[in-house]
Order: C-alpha cells, then sequence, then structure tokens
C-alpha cells in the first residue's frame, strides 16, 4: 500500500504534467465536487446553480464528460464568480430586516386572527404596505393556515381550485371542478382554526370568488381574500346582483387602506436603524409615494451599497441619489 507521502508525490507528478489550461479544468471540477459536499445539494440543484445541463453535470464532475471540458470549467469559474462577489457584497452590507410590526400590518394581522375565528375577511392595500409578508409571517406563527397566491392564469374556477389545492400539501390535483371542491372542503372541514388565505384575489373572475364563497360555506374555515382595489371593485360591483348576493353578505370585515399610515414609515427606519431626524424624514416621504414600504425598502438597499462602494456611512445624501436612480419624482 502506498504511503501518503507517496500519492502526495504522485499527485504532484501529475499536475506538473497538465497544461495550464487542464489543471484550471481539474481545479474547476475539483472545487465543485467539494462544493456539492459542502453544500448537500443534488446533481439537479448544480446543474441549475451553474447552467450545465443536468443530463452532462454529473458526467463532468466525475470526469468521465469527453467533450469540451475547458467550456464548463469556464461556466463554474463564473458561478464561483458570482458567489464570490455576492458574499463580498453581503458581508459589507447590512442584513434586509425581516418582518418588522407596523401600525399598516398590525391591523392586517387583527384582521386574520379575527378570520381564524370562520370568519370571511376582505383585506385591501395599496402596492408595498406588506400584506403578502404580514400573511407570511402570520402562517409562520399559526398552525392551520394556508396562503394560495393567485396569478391572472388563475383566474378561473379549476386554476384556482388547483392551487388552493396545492397550499393544502395535495400534489395530485385531478378530477373535475367539483370534485376538486370536495377535496378543498375534505381538507378544511372541521379543521380547528383553519384558515384559507388567497393573495392577489384581484385576478379572479367573480365565479371563482363565489366558488370559494361556497367552500366557505361548506367548511366553516376561515376565508381571507387579499389584493388591490380591483377585487373590491369587483365584489362590490357584484354587490346588488341576485346571482352573487351570498358573496356580498358573507364578507364580516373590510380593511381597506390605499396608502402607509403614520407610524409606518418611523418603524421602516427603526427595522433599519436609522434615526437621523432628516433621513426618518426622507423615508417618511418615500413611504408616502406608490411602492410604500417595499419601494422605500428598495432605495435603502441601493443607498447602502452606494455608502458600501465610498466606504461610508449611509447618509441623507446616499438616499437622496437612491431615490434618483429608481425615481422620476424629485423629493
Amino acid at each position: 500500500m502506498a504511503s501518503k507521502a507517496q500519492e502526495t508525490l504522485s499527485a504532484t507528478i501529475e499536475q506538473a504534467a497538465l497544461t495550464p489550461e487542464e489543471r484550471f479544468v481539474e481545479e474547476q471540477i475539483a472545487w465543485l465536487n467539494a462544493h456539492r459536499e459542502e453544500m448537500g445539494a443534488s446533481f439537479r440543484e448544480i446543474a441549475d446553480w451553474t447552467g450545465i445541463a443536468y443530463g452532462t453535470i454529473s458526467n463532468v464532475m466525475a470526469g468521465t464528460y469527453n467533450g469540451n471540458r475547458k467550456k464548463y470549467a469556464d461556466m463554474i469559474a463564473a458561478y464561483r464568480h458570482t458567489l464570490t462577489a455576492q458574499s463580498e457584497i453581503a458581508a459589507d452590507l447590512p442584513e434586509k430586516p425581516g418582518y418588522f410590526e407596523t401600525p399598516t400590518s398590525k391591523a392586517i394581522m387583527h384582521y386574520l386572527h379575527w378570520a381564524q375565528r370562520g370568519r370571511l375577511v376582505l383585506i385591501v392595500t395599496g402596492a408595498g404596505l406588506g400584506k403578502s409578508t404580514t400573511a407570511d409571517r402570520f402562517l409562520k406563527d399559526n398552525s392551520g393556515s394556508y396562503m394560495a397566491t393567485m396569478t391572472p392564469s388563475t383566474s378561473g374556477i379549476m386554476p384556482m381550485q388547483q392551487k388552493v389545492l396545492r397550499s393544502l400539501g395535495e400534489k395530485h390535483v385531478i378530477g373535475s371542478p367539483a370534485a376538486l371542491t370536495e377535496m378543498i372542503c375534505e381538507k378544511l372541514y372541521n379543521r380547528k382554526n383553519a384558515t384559507l388565505i388567497v393573495d392577489e384575489a384581484q385576478h379572479l373572475s367573480i365565479k371563482a370568488l363565489d366558488e370559494l364563497r361556497s367552500i366557505y360555506d361548506a367548511t366553516g374555515a376561515g376565508l381571507v381574500l387579499m389584493g388591490n382595489e380591483r377585487v373590491q371593485q369587483s365584489i362590490d360591483g357584484v354587490s346588488r346582483a341576485a346571482d352573487f348576493a351570498q358573496l356580498f353578505s358573507r364578507i364580516g370585515l373590510r380593511l381597506v387602506r390605499q396608502r402607509a399610515v403614520a407610524g409606518d414609515a418611523e418603524a421602516l427606519a427603526a427595522a433599519w436603524n436609522i434615526s437621523d431626524p432628516a433621513m426618518v424624514n426622507f423615508i417618511r416621504e418615500m413611504v408616502g409615494k406608490p411602492g410604500a414600504l417595499r419601494g422605500a425598502t428598495f432605495v435603502l438597499e441601493v443607498a447602502h451599497m452606494l455608502a458600501v462602494a465610498q466606504n461610508s456611512q449611509v447618509t441623507i445624501k446616499h438616499l437622496r441619489n437612491a431615490w434618483q436612480q429608481n425615481s422620476s419624482t424629485v423629493l
């Protein structure tokens, strides 16, 4: 059996026999194998991360690929460069705040807890006020709660049902619309504190909304319809139509908030550890614009990147520059 020293000597001789390009290829493949082991990643994940085809990646990493290996070594090197660049930025930037309570999020949370009592609740807010983030926090803290997020392609009854069933953990969503509603009802019926949150509900047709109402009636589970003003317009528009009067009449509570309220901007500033009065006031002005907290958060991220590039603390000047880069409105 060869000693450790002999193995090392053999490896050194092998490396010395390689051309610079071959050595580069071997180094990249060795790094990727170590990276996969460190991350506990599958070949599918490594393929997604590097851009190398799934059918090729295992052969490349095993050293059995007989084609142009330099091409894939370059892709691995590019992936490594991206990781390095992102880690350097992350090391210098403050961590983006997760969920933090604002007057608006506190109100949304109150309505979500009300829905937990088996009520149908409508939550309508302007963009960027944190309703989806608040709902995510609610899901994390409350068992038996589920959220299905709608899109333009799920406007009809059946696509909506499929999205809801997947949020409930059903992997095999097959059947007629009537059968799918029955499946949803079976999963929600008599489940204590069960709450179904339907986000981006403005994308749903009136018939899809009424199907949700029938599920609510059949199960007694809480139902939350969240979206922008269009979902309110859809429901209010049919309030006098006899065919959909049951939908309108079931809504127990409504939260309608198109703009940030006093305290929202201050909570955002505190989450970013900003106390300078001029900067807090500027954040207040940003939050008052379309995009609200989400838009202001993006500006704060850019401002911190500008400050890092100058090796300084973030200032009102950085905030103004970041705002100007992302908006034509002067503050």
